[in-house]
């Protein structure tokens, strides 16, 4: 197997799928198509980064309740970035799409899905996973979960520039996707091996950080030259904080650190962070975290001790309903919740307005428009995603997971006989933080709900920003096992149906 050699680089509906990955710089224009019964790689890039006059919204996505954003020139510290990989599995692609986004809303998810499966028949639904990196740093994207309205307070006109916005970065990955599957990959290998570093820390109080990094390494299968490496890593790209800077954050600086040190494409994602932070923010911690991780995976790299990864590819995509606290198929359950959110407006009635919090106000308002229009949502729709090869199988969760379903799927898989796991969340759709019980029990902000109370939205948690109604459903508290209606159950059971 060559040897690496560190140079510097020079700049230049319902849904199935699943993806696998391959990565190359500059494309791979040239290369000599694969065989059919061999695996091979294809891989481009492209810069998402806004820009004005294309880009009419310069909105940023991230934090809630307050205004950020939509100033011309726009400021960039870091460029945001969309990779697609491509792994051809016996002449079959298998098409791996991340980007530097906050979030995927659903419609958005399904109307790439549709473009790229249905219209321009590009891979199957199953072979197809699209990953975000979450950065908070970057666009808002959509106007659903969350709603612009409801954490910034904008006006129509607003709303309207993020959906032109939205049109042109599902124009700009479709034709990314388009570009590499249609252009030959080069015969490759893959490798998998793990290292470890400690980055963030567990902001929800649960005892849990996740060490784990992930490197899947793509080698040109005729001299051994590498061509492309993935990593992973779980912790909140809240690195930089909450200025109006465009910043792909510490893990876009991992990428383009082992990128200068190897001449080669870095694709990061995101793991189960939804209750994991960096321990500070600035432009500093940024530096240093994307450092650390950066130098984890040149140190796996440079071990090359990888365990092979081959095919054939076994690609599936389910989805699960996440319940809410309450039956709102139940006309007394909605009854009964737009009198508590009538109640929450009412108690706001006298106060001064500078003390309002205003988004809370907007919140309560969506509520009771979703009650009389009969449209309040009932659940909330989770992509679960499995792709088993040989030697390693990638679990892609939807939505922000939290560290225990990490732990516990782990411990079932290992239960199963199935391993190395590699747990991707951000997968294909975020709209919602999902908590397994030890921390619904706590209450907090990822959970949604006080510790003794789950009959309404608490008024400072991810349900407001995101626009949802209710807590999803846990089981009593101290239930061992999790109760089968509870979204641990659920989430747990579907997931490992898959590895099994």
């Amino acid at each position: 197997m060559a040897a690496i050699s560190r140079r510097t680089f020079l700049r230049g509906g319902a849904l199935a799928a699943t993806a696998v990955f391959t990565a190359r710089l500059a494309g791979t224009a040239g290369a000599v198509p694969a065989t059919a019964s061999t695996l091979a790689v294809a891989y481009n890039d492209a810069v998402i980064t806004p820009h004005f006059p294309e880009y009419s919204s310069l909105w940023m996505g991230g934090y809630g309740w307050t205004p950020r954003g939509n100033h011309h020139p726009v400021s960039v510290d870091r460029d945001l970035r969309a990779h697609c990989m491509v792994i051809h599995d016996n002449g079959t692609p298998n098409v791996l799409l991340r980007l530097d986004v906050v979030s995927i809303p659903r419609d958005i998810h399904q109307e790439i899905r549709r473009r790229v499966v249905e219209v321009e028949r590009l891979v199957a639904t199953e072979d197809f996973m699209i990953v975000s990196s979450h950065t908070h740093s970057g666009p808002f994207v959509g106007d659903t979960h969350p709603d612009p309205v409801l954490i910034m307070g904008i006006g129509q006109a607003d709303v309207d520039v993020i959906n032109e916005a939205g049109w042109l970065l599902m124009d700009a990955l479709v034709e990314l996707v388009r570009k590499t599957v249609q252009e030959p990959p080069i015969e490759a290998t893959l490798g998998y091996a793990e290292g470890s570093v400690e980055l963030g820390v567990n902001r929800a109080g649960l005892p849990y950080t996740l060490p784990q990094v992930p490197v899947l390494l793509a080698r040109d299968a005729g001299d051994g030259t590498p061509l492309a490496v993935l990593f992973g890593y779980a912790c909140h790209p809240v690195a930089r904080g909450r200025d109006e800077v465009y910043d792909s954050d510490y893990c876009g600086y991992a990428a383009e650190r082992i990128h200068e040190e190897l001449g080669i494409l870095a694709l990061f994602f995101q793991g189960c962070s939804g209750d994991i932070d960096p321990p500070a923010h600035g432009t500093a911690v940024v530096a240093d975290l994307g450092e650390q991780l950066a130098q984890t995976v040149l140190s796996v790299i440079d071990d090359d001790d990888f365990t092979p990864v081959t095919g054939p590819f076994g690609t599936a995509l389910i989805e699960v309903q996440l319940p809410f606290s309450r039956d709102l198929t139940n006309p007394r359950e909605r009854a009964d919740l737009a009198a508590r959110y009538q109640a929450r407006l009412d108690s706001y009635a006298g106060m001064d307005s500078a003390q309002v919090p205003w988004h809370t106000v907007r919140h309560a308002e969506l509520m009771l428009r979703q009650i009389s229009d009969g449209v309040l949502p009932t659940s909330i729709p989770m992509p679960i995603q499995r792709w088993r090869m040989g030697g390693l199988t990638i679990l892609g969760l939807g939505h922000e997971v939290l560290s225990t379903f990490d732990v516990l799927l782990r411990a079932r898989a290992a239960d199963l006989g199935v391993g190395p796991l590699w747990i991707m969340a951000y997968a294909n759709e975020t709209q919602c933080y999902v908590a397994a019980d030890d921390k619904m029990w706590m209450g907090g902000y990822e959970a949604g709900r006080t510790a003794d109370d789950d009959t309404i939205a608490e008024p400072n948690s991810y349900l407001v920003s995101y626009g949802w109604p209710l807590p999803l459903n846990a089981s009593p508290n101290g239930t061992d096992p999790s109760a089968v209606d509870s979204v641990e159950t659920i989430v747990l059971n579907a997931a490992v149906s898959l590895l099994a």
